[in-house]
């Protein structure tokens, strides 16, 4: 028996535009939702619930409910995560621990019955004190990319973290043929029944396959996707008694848990083994050869630094102080999010200004407001922060105007 265990991440930006969201739930939202209410299906499904705050805000809470339906039915399976989708090895425990708490509380008011169970990092990105931060949780399982699997590839049993945490592996290359459209639904039944053979007929074992993309994929990336692939793929499967769709959390009922622990690899599902090599785990967020990564990380620390003064203030000793840190927090914890570094990989093909300055607009609103709320306590001592966060701000300005005249250069 193949049990093949799919994963769908939803996510879209705290500042992404009405039209595009709207555009995207039309899509792929709503028809990829309604196509899976007509299979037998068991799907773990993602969703930063900033994306559940903007269903609401621009009246799309009808999708919502497609959802809810799903997760009452037994088809869906919801995971934790961190709310506004930051690369969570790259900050602060403090912050990793309360953007995974923001998203719980949203998941427990939207679906009553939720449970922490499994946990889906934000572009699978893992490290070993972050593996080490969601067991401590109460979670059971982290499901990260294949890159980070130091041992041969696991089909048969399932590994776990020396603290007892179940690390599941996605098959990157099958995902990334299905992201890609780079296989048919025949192929990939195929490719599943393949593994499962193993070459010849004697000696089959159970064996299970994991695969993980953006939901997005499905209608929006590519138009019609949740039918010509996801549908057809189930359907085949109805046909067949050697595969079957199941949710990652029950596979430790079908396959043993192996005695040796291990560690993954600092990784994410970007990462490709040259940039293991290089020592560059996450390199479209933190390529230390990039000056926009490397600006944006010195602001953060600074503002890390300036939000660890903040939050000693005596909220209750002036209303200017408590309005002042609270609108710092909101943005703060609004501005980590991966996508202002992600948008800023020319070289890559990955080329966004506009989205890289929402995003570093919340920076610089966090920080205003932070240091607003020291000045009204009378104190000076998150000034040198302060300055040097207005510092590398004027630099990743700087810099985006130089790529975009090289890339001009280029272009002409």
């Amino acid at each position: 028996m193949i049990f093949w265990a799919p994963i769908l991440h939803f996510y879209q930006p705290s500042f992404q535009d009405f039209e595009v969201l709207k555009k995207i739930d039309k899509e792929c939202y709503k028809p990829l939702l309604n196509m899976l209410e007509e299979h037998p299906v068991k799907i773990c499904v993602n969703i930063n619930t900033i994306l559940i705050d903007l269903l609401y805000e621009f009246g799309l809470g009808d999708t919502l409910d497609l959802f809810k339906n799903l997760e009452s039915d037994n088809k869906i399976e919801i995971l934790g995560t961190a709310k506004f989708h930051p690369i969570i090895p790259l900050l602060p425990q403090k912050e990793i621990l309360n953007q995974i708490r923001l998203n719980e509380e949203d998941l427990k008011r939207i679906f009553p019955n939720w449970e922490r169970n499994g946990f889906f990092p934000p572009e699978l990105s893992i490290s070993s004190k972050t593996a080490k931060y969601i067991q401590e949780l109460g979670y059971k399982w982290v499901i990260i990319s294949g890159i980070s699997c130091p041992i041969d590839w696991p089909s048969e049993e399932i590994f776990c973290s020396p603290n007892g945490l179940q690390l599941f592996f996605r098959d990157d290359i099958l995902s990334n043929k299905i992201s890609f459209n780079n296989i048919k639904a025949k192929e990939f039944i195929q490719e599943m029944m393949n593994l499962f053979n193993n070459g010849n007929n004697k000696g089959k074992k159970d064996k299970y396959i994991i695969t993980a993309m953006d939901a997005e994929t499905f209608g929006h990336h590519i138009k019609k996707y949740e039918r010509i692939f996801l549908s057809k793929t189930f359907d085949l499967i109805e046909e067949r008694d050697e595969i079957k769709v199941e949710f990652i959390s029950e596979l430790d009922k079908y396959f043993p848990i192996a005695k040796q622990t291990i560690i993954p690899k600092d990784s994410s599902w970007s990462t490709s083994c040259e940039d293991l090599k290089n020592n560059n785990p996450y390199p479209l967020w933190n390529d230390t050869h990039n000056k926009i990564h490397n600006y944006y990380w010195k602001i953060v620390k600074s503002l890390n630094k300036l939000m660890d003064l903040a939050d000693t203030l005596d909220l209750t000793k002036e209303w200017n102080i408590q309005n002042y840190y609270n609108t710092a927090k909101w943005f703060y914890d609004r501005s980590i999010c991966s996508d202002t570094t992600w948008w800023a990989n020319p070289e890559r093909g990955i080329w966004s200004p506009n989205i890289i300055y929402n995003g570093i607009v919340l920076l610089m609103k966090a920080a205003l407001n932070a240091h607003l709320a020291l000045i009204y306590a009378n104190r000076d001592d998150g000034e040198v922060y302060y300055d040097s966060i207005s510092y590398y701000h004027g630099l990743i300005m700087m810099e985006i105007s130089k790529l975009a005249q090289r890339n001009l250069a280029f272009s002409s």
